[in-house]
Parts: C-alpha cells; sequence; structure tokens
C-alpha cells in the first residue's frame, strides 16, 4: 500500500535499479524553435533525440527489465517456429488463462537451457507445443493448425486491422441487407487508430463512456478511491441494443480506457458488459493494451478484490470476453509486438467460422509466417518476459503510484488534472488550464500548448482533444461533438523516468501557466485538415494570441462577468440577475466603444474604469456570492470644470437611483437615501471641494441564499457646507436612528482615522436586516505609532474592533488574532518592515455595518452586523503574483476545517482565472483589496475585489 505524506503524495519502496543512463543533450529553445519550423509544427514530427522529456506515448517506450535482456538474448531467428514464438504463446496461456496457481513458467527453462528430468524433445512436446491445449484464446499442437485462434503481428493497430478487415469481408458474404445501414462496433472508447482501422473496414462506431468523465473528484480522495470513470454506460447500450441489435457486430471494451483518460474499467462493469453481449449474442472483445494496469486497480478499489492475485484477477477479466487484441509495446513491457486471439468455439469462432483461416491467411501475407507475424524472434522472448514481469504486483504499485504523484504534483500548483489519475498518463484538463482565457475548440489552443511546451522546455505531450477527434469537422448538432473532451496527455513511459524528470515537467506546465494569456497560441491547420489521423501529419501554424479591447463597455464587462459566473458556480437565475444588474448600471454608456470613450477617471477600479468585480467566499461554508460595483457615467465633459462635473456625476447617480428604484419594486426602497442626501450629494459642489472621487457608487449582489441586494456608496468628503465629513456622518447615523451606533465608533476614532464611505443597504423595510454601513481609514502617522508597521497596526485595528463589539457582546465574537493572521499574510515579509513607509500609501479599512431591530415596524435599537478588515492589495505588491502567493499563504496556514479551507482556496484561484487577462508578474492591479469579515454568531468570509482592466494594467 506504501506510505503517504503531505501533499498527499504516495510514497512506494522503489521497484527496480536503473544500471544504464542516456546523457540528455543541451538544445535551447531558439534551436527547438527552427526546427518546428521544419516540421510544420507537428509535434510527432519532432525528433526525440533533441527532447528532455518526452511524453508523447507509453506504447513501446518502455525500459526493458534485465530479464527482458536475458530473453533477448536467447532469441531464435528461426523462420519457421523459433523457441520465442512457443515461449508467448505459453506467456498468453499463464497470464490470461491459468491465474496464480497453475502457472508453468516455460520460458524459465528456455533462458537458462536446461531441462529437468526430461530429454529436450520431451520438453517440446510436452510444454511447448501444447497438444491438448484448446477451448481458450492459444489453441496447441495439431488444433493451431486446425483452428488457428493466435496471431502474432507487429503492433496493436496490426492486430485492429487483421480483425476488423476480416469482419468486414464476412459479414459482406452474410448478404447483409443493402438497405441497412453500416455494422456497427459499441464501446466505451475507441482509441484514434482503433477507430481509424475500424471506420477503414466499414464499422459505424457508437461510443458509450460511463457519464462523468470530467467531474471533479475530490482530491483528498485520490489513492484512497476510484469510481471506475473508464466504465461502459450500460444503460445506453442497452438502449442502443434493444433498437439496433441486428446491426452490432462487437461490442468493444477497451482497458484501460485510452479516449477517456486512461481511466480504469471495473470488474462489475465488465461482467455487465458481457450479459448485454450474452443477452444478444454479439462477440465481446477487450483492447486489452494495459490489460495489467486495469487489474490493478480492480484489486486496489473494487469491493472483494483486495486480497486476490493480480493474475486471478486477469484470469477473471478474461473469463468474460471471446477474443482480444493487444499491443505488447504498453502492458507487455515490450518495444515492439502486437496479438490478436480469440476463444475457440466462442460466440466470435461460431458467427464467424471462417475467420480463424482468413485471419492466418492475411497475417502470412502482410507480416510474415505465422509463428512470427513480423517480430524478430528477440521481440518475441523480450515480450513474452515481459508478460510476467508487468503482472508482479511490486512494478503495478510503483507504476501507478508514479503516475498518481505526478497528477498529485500538478493538482498541488493549481493545474487541474481529470482526476483520479489514471493509470499509464496524466491529462491536463485543457478547458480548466484556459479558463477566463476565451479559448474556443476551434483555435486548437491545446496543440499551441504542446508546441509551446516543446519549443520552450523541450518536452513532447500529446492533445487529445478537438484537434485529434476531428471537433471542427463535425456538425453542430452531432452528438459526438459534445462527447470530445479537451485533454492533454502525459504518456509516462514504463521504468524511464525519475522524480527529477517529473518535477522538470511539473515546474514547466506551472510556468506556462502563468503565462497562458498571452504566451500559448491558438493553431490553424495549413495542411492536411481533412486527412485521416491527421495529428500525425497535418502542416500547422501558431498563431499568438492579441489582448487589444475593441468592444465597448458592456461587452467588455461581460466577458469577465461570464467566467465569474462559471467559476463561483451561479444558478441560472443569479446569471440572469446579474447580467441585468450590470446592464442596468451601465446604461447607455454601456454601448460606447471602450477606444472611444472620454469618460472621467474612475476611482472604483485600478485601471481608471467605472467596474469593479468582487467575490466573497465563506470560508466555514464555501459558498460564494457575486459581487459588481460601478459608477454611474456622466456624458463627455470638460474634466478641469469641477462644479460642472460634480452636477454631471450626482445627476447622473440619482438617475440611475431612479432607474433601479423602478426596476425593482418593491424591493428597493430610496427612503433612507432620501433622508440624508442633501448631506453627501447636495445640489451643488461644497466650496471648498478641491477634487472630486465619487458622487456615489451602486453595488449589486447575487447569492443564491440571499437573492439579489443592491447598495449604495456615498463620499463623506463631499459634505454640504457647514458639515465636515465626521460630522455629516454623525448627522447620517443621526436622522436614520443609529446615533447609539455611531457613539460606539466615534469611541474607538484616533487622531490618523477619517471616515471615507458611508454606505445603505437599499432594501425595502427597517429591521429586517438592512444595513448602514461606514468605513474608516487607518492613516498612519509615524510620530502616533512607534515603530510604524503592518505589526503595530494590526494590533491596533485588532484593539479597536473588540473594543467596538464589548459595546454589542450579542453580537459578533471578534477574533483579534484572526485580523492580525490576515493583515500579516497579506502584508507578506513587510509586516514587520520599519522602512516601508505606510504613511504616504493606501491605508487599511475597517468597515462597520449595522442593523436595528423593529417592533410594529418601528426601529428601536442598533445591531452591530458584522466587522471587516480591508486590506489595499494593490499598493502592497510589486504585481499580482506576489499578491496570489500571499493569499494562497493564508489559506495554507489557516487554522479553520481544512477541507473548507481548500474549497476557499480553490474558488479563489477560480475567480482569479476568470478575471485574469495578462501574466501575474507582468504588472500590479487585478488584485485590488482583500478583506476579512467577522459575522455575528461566528462566520469568516474573505472578499476578493478583482479589477477587470478593462482599461489596461499598471
Amino acid at each position: 500500500m506504501g506510505i503517504t505524506s503531505n501533499p498527499g503524495v504516495s510514497l512506494q519502496p522503489p521497484a527496480h535499479s536503473a544500471l544504464i543512463v542516456r546523457p540528455l543533450p543541451k538544445v535551447t529553445a531558439e534551436e527547438r524553435d527552427k526546427i518546428l519550423q521544419d516540421v510544420e509544427y507537428n509535434v510527432f514530427a519532432f525528433p526525440a533525440g533533441l527532447l528532455t522529456c518526452d511524453f508523447l506515448s507509453d506504447s513501446g517506450t518502455s525500459a526493458m527489465t534485465d530479464v527482458q535482456w536475458a530473453a533477448l538474448m536467447r532469441g531464435d531467428e528461426s523462420y519457421g517456429r523459433n523457441s520465442g514464438y512457443y515461449c508467448l504463446l505459453e506467456s498468453f496461456r499463464d497470464v490470461f488463462e491459468r491465474g496464480s496457481q497453475h502457472q508453468q513458467c516455460a520460458i524459465q527453462d528456455v533462458l537458462t537451457g536446461t531441462v529437468p528430468h526430461m530429454s529436450e524433445a520431451e520438453f517440446y512436446r510436452s510444454k511447448l507445443l501444447g497438444p491438448a491445449s484448446q477451448g481458450g484464446f492459444v489453441n496447441g499442437g495439431h488444433h493451431q493448425l486446425a483452428r488457428p485462434n493466435f496471431f502474432i503481428v507487429p503492433q496493436g493497430r496490426c492486430a485492429e486491422t487483421l480483425l476488423f478487415s476480416t469482419m468486414s469481408s464476412l459479414i459482406a458474404q452474410e448478404g447483409q441487407d443493402p438497405a441497412l445501414s453500416s455494422p456497427v462496433i459499441i464501446s466505451n472508447g475507441f482509441f484514434d487508430t482503433t477507430g481509424a482501422n475500424a471506420k477503414a473496414a466499414g464499422f459505424e462506431l457508437q461510443t458509450f463512456t460511463q457519464p462523468g468523465l470530467t467531474d471533479l473528484f475530490p482530491r483528498h480522495l485520490i489513492g484512497k478511491e476510484n469510481n471506475f470513470k473508464g466504465n461502459l454506460d450500460l444503460g445506453a447500450t442497452q438502449a442502443f441494443l434493444s433498437k439496433h441489435a441486428g446491426r452490432v457486430s462487437m461490442l468493444l471494451l477497451t482497458i484501460t480506457n485510452n479516449w477517456a483518460a486512461a481511466q480504469p474499467v471495473s470488474m462489475a462493469n465488465i461482467r455487465g458488459a458481457a450479459a448485454l453481449a450474452k443477452e444478444y449474442s454479439i462477440p465481446f472483445f477487450f483492447d486489452a493494451c494495459r490489460f495489467a494496469e486495469n487489474a490493478y486497480f480492480i484489486q486496489r478499489y473494487e469491493d472483494g478484490y483486495a486480497d486476490v492475485h493480480i493474475l486471478d484477477i486477469v484470469k477473471d477479466m478474461f473469463s468474460y470476453v471471446d477474443g482480444f487484441t493487444i499491443s505488447l509495446k504498453k502492458d507487455g513491457l515490450a518495444n515492439m509486438g502486437g496479438v490478436l486471439c480469440f476463444r475457440d468455439e466462442g460466440v466470435f469462432a461460431q458467427r464467424y467460422q471462417e475467420a480463424g483461416m482468413l485471419l492466418k491467411e492475411s497475417q502470412i501475407r502482410c507480416y510474415g509466417n505465422d509463428s512470427y507475424g513480423g517480430m524478430s524472434g528477440r521481440d518475441l522472448m523480450a515480450a513474452a518476459a515481459g508478460l510476467y514481469q508487468v503482472t508482479k504486483t511490486s512494478y503495478l504499485a510503483n507504476r501507478i503510484t508514479q503516475v498518481q504523484n505526478f497528477a498529485q504534483r500538478l493538482l498541488a500548483e493549481g493545474i487541474a488534472v481529470l482526476s483520479p489519475p489514471g493509470g499509464h498518463a496524466v491529462y491536463l484538463d485543457m478547458d480548466a488550464y484556459f479558463f477566463g482565457c476565451a479559448r474556443a475548440p476551434e483555435d486548437f489552443a491545446s496543440v499551441g500548448f504542446t508546441i509551446q511546451l516543446i519549443r520552450d522546455y523541450g518536452i513532447r505531450a500529446a492533445e487529445a482533444g478537438p484537434f485529434g477527434w476531428e471537433y471542427d469537422l463535425k456538425a453542430a448538432d452531432d452528438p459526438e461533438r459534445a462527447k470530445i473532451p479537451n485533454l492533454v496527455r502525459f504518456a509516462v513511459p514504463r521504468n524511464v523516468y525519475s522524480d527529477e524528470h517529473i518535477n522538470y515537467t511539473v515546474a514547466a506546465i506551472k510556468d506556462m501557466y502563468k503565462r497562458r494569456h498571452t504566451d500559448i497560441p491558438k493553431v490553424v491547420i495549413t495542411r492536411g485538415k481533412n486527412m485521416r489521423l491527421r495529428h500525425f501529419s497535418a502542416g500547422l501554424k501558431p498563431i499568438m494570441p492579441t489582448t487589444t479591447t475593441n468592444g465597448a463597455w458592456l461587452e467588455e464587462a461581460q466577458r469577465p462577468l461570464g467566467h465569474l459566473f462559471q467559476a463561483v458556480g451561479l444558478d441560472e437565475n443569479g446569471r440572469k440577475e446579474l447580467s441585468k444588474a450590470l446592464t442596468v448600471v451601465m446604461g447607455a454608456w454601456g454601448q460606447t466603444p471602450v477606444k472611444q470613450s472620454s469618460f472621467w477617471t474612475s476611482s472604483v477600479g485600478n485601471d481608471g474604469s467605472p467596474i469593479e468585480f468582487s467575490v466573497a467566499v465563506d470560508s466555514t461554508t464555501g459558498e460564494a456570492e457575486l459581487r459588481l460595483l460601478a459608477e454611474a457615467q456622466p456624458s463627455p465633459s470638460d474634466k478641469t470644470n469641477n462644479s460642472y462635473l460634480w452636477a454631471r456625476l450626482s445627476s447622473a447617480a440619482l438617475k440611475l437611483n431612479d432607474i433601479i428604484s423602478a426596476e425593482y419594486k418593491p424591493s428597493i426602497s430610496l427612503a433612507r437615501f432620501s433622508q440624508i442626501r442633501d448631506l453627501f450629494l447636495p445640489s451643488s459642489q461644497p466650496a471648498d471641494k478641491k477634487t472630486i472621487k465619487l458622487a456615489a457608487w451602486h453595488s449589486f449582489a447575487y447569492s443564491a441564499r440571499k437573492g439579489p441586494q443592491w447598495k449604495l456608496y456615498l463620499d463623506p468628503s463631499n459634505a454640504a457646507d457647514g458639515y465636515t465629513p465626521l460630522s455629516a456622518t454623525r448627522e447620517a447615523f443621526t436622522r436614520l436612528g443609529l446615533s447609539s451606533a455611531w457613539q460606539s465608533v466615534e469611541s474607538i476614532l484616533g487622531p490618523s482615522d477619517s471616515v471615507v464611505y458611508f454606505s445603505l443597504d437599499l432594501t425595502g423595510k427597517v429591521g429586517n436586516g438592512a444595513r448602514v454601513k461606514v468605513y474608516v481609514a487607518h492613516s498612519v502617522n509615524k510620530h502616533q505609532m512607534s515603530p510604524a508597521t503592518f505589526r503595530s497596526q494590526a494590533a491596533i485595528i485588532a484593539y479597536k474592533h473588540a473594543i467596538l463589539c464589548g459595546h454589542y457582546p450579542e453580537s459578533i465574537p471578534v477574533d483579534g488574532y484572526e485580523i492580525q493572521r490576515f493583515i500579516a499574510a497579506m502584508s507578506g515579509p513587510d509586516f514587520d518592515n520599519t522602512d516601508l513607509d505606510l504613511g504616504n500609501r493606501k491605508p487599511l479599512l475597517s468597515c462597520f455595518a449595522f442593523t436595528t431591530t423593529a417592533n410594529n415596524g418601528e426601529a428601536h435599537s442598533a445591531v452591530l452586523a458584522n466587522t471587516t478588515v480591508h486590506f489595499p492589495m494593490d499598493a502592497y505588491v510589486p504585481d499580482d503574483e506576489e499578491a496570489h502567493r500571499r493569499t494562497e499563504a493564508y489559506y495554507s496556514a489557516s487554522a479553520l476545517n481544512c477541507t473548507k479551507e481548500s474549497e476557499a482556496k480553490e474558488r479563489y484561484n477560480k475567480v482569479l482565472s476568470a478575471v485574469q487577462t495578462r501574466p501575474l508578474n507582468k504588472a500590479k492591479g487585478i488584485h485590488a483589496w482583500v478583506s476579512l469579515k467577522q459575522n455575528k454568531g461566528g462566520g469568516v468570509e474573505n472578499t476578493f475585489y478583482f479589477c477587470p482592466e478593462i482599461l489596461g494594467g499598471k
């Protein structure tokens, strides 16, 4: 089983030692780029000798064991009936038919050259010729001559060609009604060459993979559970058979399911498929390339098999099928070889009685004598020995664990992989990788990823998505188009790579992920668009993405909002509500092209745009709330004329108020705003007001639990003549019946504190949770705070929150330590920096929200609803990558429930991807603010305020 260490990486004792070393060449990215141009950017055509890591395929790329090399030296190159032929037949009987208790292992005597207790002739007659063997997959002696059922070929696709072409000719001889459609093969997933060979032979393909392939799988359960995503969808298969049974010629199960990201197939599913095949008298075959890996998954994760020997599981698996094709280049640990075999006198043999002889004729005609089938005697011996090696539990545990750890390392870096990881490869979820990048399937960006990965790092992988599965050649309403996943496969060669190779690859993928918006090209096909298996030979051209802003304000804001819908997991109603709210707040100016607009520079967004998005994540429940903040825009005006600008700004804000009130009646009321309007939105610009920050901002939020919510933000520095920001705020609280609440706030204000925002919930009734909020800026004065550090400031802010909450003992149990931990994490290495001039940077804010209890509809006492600390991230980081690092560190160090914290961190990363349009290390400004809210009842909520950078980054 192995042991486990953080972060969820399983450790297995080594299963082998490397005794031969092959040095790798040093090749520059520029050199690789020139070669990519020479080969038309086709990754299959790139010279392997110039690569550092090659994950293109696990087929034939294994490092053979010392036993296989010993067997290779005993190879016999005779044309007719070489010893390797007999050893391979015996290995198939041992591995696929005899189980763990009846192994003959005749190859051991051939390897040592000694035959105990009998003569050489007796050994051949009794052990190798197998005269009595019949009824299974490998007839022996004269039975193999009279009823051939075992066919050696150079590799698996040759076996497929033999099988499908022979079936097709026999079906044609049956005189099938030409009015009927093509014969059908049903599968849980066809590999590319399997499907191509079947189509070339005239078969229609029906793929019924168990639904849920790309569904999320809990990371903490990787290595502990497996839901066998490679299974055949038995329900869909049954439904198809009930309507088209006469057309179905074969049921083919791929184990593991290479089409479905190397996911395993359960024994229960194999039984279910066999039952359907038996019910409809249809031959049931395996594509058995990775049979041993599939058997290990059954042993490891399926009930009832934990103590069953791998060979006994293999025997049980194959007892249900009529035949199978296999590439010995996979779970044969060989560099060459393939086999087609079918059960003597089984359903296939009975349905196609001439198949054996026809297959043998084709084998000899195309590949050579039936005892070598295009393989050398040495390769036959290596493959025969490899079948015993590949079914050892120690090897399989090491193999599967290496792939699993590869996936775990990527997940730890925030890279989405299809989970749980399969047997032979790690599959990147490219829809998640490019989330927020506006990449369409027909852009073939996943191919662009593989091209760039070769160029920059000398690592080769294979796209398994829209390009390989011909998304662009299928009709929009073709159901097969919707089934195409968007993956990149990293097939891990067996016994070849160390942790050093894996770690290098993970680091490369992570670095490219950081640059995914700007440095990974889309790809166009320049040659061979319509050829079969085009990914092997087509000519391609990479085209780097552009980041120009060409649309109108509403269009450019809708793009990140749409991505945020997905990141938050918003339901359809929530999407409609937020889309409507965005349209309402933008009004007519939303139709103005961004490049042509001449609105004033807003303080809402870090880039000067009048729009900001934020997401509040409850760290204890994982619930998320999506919000937008916007500033109603005036018509173009003279920015130097403040009084004129004030009139336009305030007029636009008041007009938007009226629109919102009309659109959202009866849930919205402006009654409370009317009570305090004259204080913050006077009809004329205050005489001493030199600059304008805002007239009013409007915020809309939606969550499944709370529904739609509107808020209004006002600036106390716009206080009417005769008022200061402080006195205007005091008067507003008094008019709203919250004078005691203001007294408690004012009691904690220090000489460097100032009121910067006043906010109202625009709800209709007093006492139903409608809030009044005040925002206090905590400026730093070195003469009043020593040392002037974040640590000192954090302690003071935490103390003030605790004092305020002391006035409301039944409201909020504020955790002062959590406030200080939050500020420490957000300030990062500057927490104790005495050289940082806090006095000349954007200050931290505290927000205090009050509601009122009500009796007969009249408010009569104030309630402290929550307190919040806002950290101005953009003011204290060199770039957004550092902001990201600090936020992840904050979550990683959290003392809260680890599962929920992990969910919250994943949500934050998804939300960041939704608004990000450039590498995080190129600038700062996407992260505007991060806040910590402590709610009544002890709930903790973090809100991330993001600038979509419609006007560009800092």
